[in-house]
């Protein structure tokens, strides 16, 4: 089924030319150049990456006078965090729920995605962007 058109009268969504042939509009060589991948502080030498990490290692917390997170240690290190956005999951009530608070941190070395379990009062980290 075609999308559906526009106001202007042309379609919604541009048609997929893996299924439509060849694509409406010739590609623009000069929109499509080629970018280097950029470095990761961290790690030299390597490309920037996101790592899930598969433990989800358990961290320490320190919160303000009204519960907000201010810094994460993990791994040694103690790094002051300012809050990106946060969000709340809960899922699976039927079987063995889950119950977390995200929290996506940003701190002077570290961008990472922080949880509470709210079913077992802990910290975790989830994934740390380089």
């Amino acid at each position: 089924m075609p999308p559906s058109p526009s106001r202007h009268g042309t379609p919604a969504v541009p048609p997929n030319p893996s299924r439509h042939g060849t694509p409406a509009v010739p590609p623009n060589p000069s929109r499509h150049r080629t970018q280097a991948v950029p470095r990761s502080p961290v790690c030299r030498g390597t490309p920037a990456v996101t790592r899930l990490l598969r433990e989800h290692p358990a961290i320490d917390v320190e919160l303000d006078g009204d519960g907000r997170l201010t810094a994460i240690r993990w791994n040694g290190r103690r790094e002051a965090v300012e809050v990106c956005n946060r969000w709340r999951v809960e899922e699976s009530w039927w079987r063995e729920p889950i119950a977390r608070d995200y929290l996506k941190v940003v701190g002077e070395r570290w961008l990472a995605l922080v949880y509470l379990d709210r079913i077992a009062g802990t910290w975790h980290l989830e994934r740390l962007y380089d």
